[in-house]
């Protein structure tokens, strides 16, 4: 584990950035076994120099519309994303998956989600809605594999010894619904931690919420 370095296209991400994101939020009031397993990765990580995602922050990344910052999409330009994404993504019939396994990786740990094929599926709706929006440019990564975030390093550490706290906990896999998509205005900060350290903490403010099946 090293400490987790937010980027933007390709690069760094620099203090104070805003970038507009699509994300799934977990809904824990709902999904009460994933709120345990998360409170229960969330013990096993405290030892560890890892910033702990509480729960309004959880997310998983759908897409990030990264032709530009934030700042440079109006309220026009935000609303044909709006728009296009309820086109896309209205008639979708909401799907559960599965959360788990908790892994440690390079970053922190996260939460694997499957089958990927539900996840694919809606992130190629959405990508359709965002090119509609903002042309070809708006997408400029793959993604990697769906997943959880659940907290991000500052510091380098162990993630063998995560790993194995982390195999420990059980049940290790729970549903997970998925009924809307957020559009959100997402911002990572540098933080102090103490001794000359620093850690990127996520923030976010709400453009809108789309729900699957309107």
């Amino acid at each position: 584990m090293k400490k987790f370095t937010p980027q933007f296209r390709g690069t760094a991400w620099q203090d104070g950035l805003k970038v507009l994101h699509v994300y799934l939020l977990p809904e824990l009031s709902v999904d009460r076994e994933l709120a345990r397993l998360i409170a229960a990765c969330h013990e096993a990580m405290a030892p560890y120099p890892i910033t702990l995602l509480p729960d309004g922050l959880l997310h998983t990344t759908v897409e990030m519309i990264a032709d530009t910052g934030a700042d440079r999409i109006d309220a026009a330009g935000r609303q044909d994303l709006v728009e296009a994404l309820r086109k896309h993504i209205g008639d979708l019939a909401p799907f559960e998956i599965t959360a788990g396994s908790p892994i440690a990786n390079k970053a922190g740990a996260l939460l694997d989600l499957a089958p990927d094929e539900p996840l694919v599926d809606l992130k190629g709706h959405v990508r359709d809605a965002l090119i509609e929006a903002r042309g070809p440019d708006v997408i400029q990564h793959d993604g990697g594999r769906p997943h959880m975030s659940l907290g991000y390093s500052w510091d380098t550490a162990d993630s063998d010894s995560l790993q194995s706290a982390l195999r420990r906990i059980t049940p290790s896999h729970v549903p997970f619904n998925v009924s809307q998509v957020h559009l959100l205005e997402v911002g990572f900060d540098e933080r102090p931690r103490g001794d000359d350290r620093t850690a990127w903490e996520i923030t976010w403010n709400s453009v809108a919420v789309i729900p699957m099946n309107a």
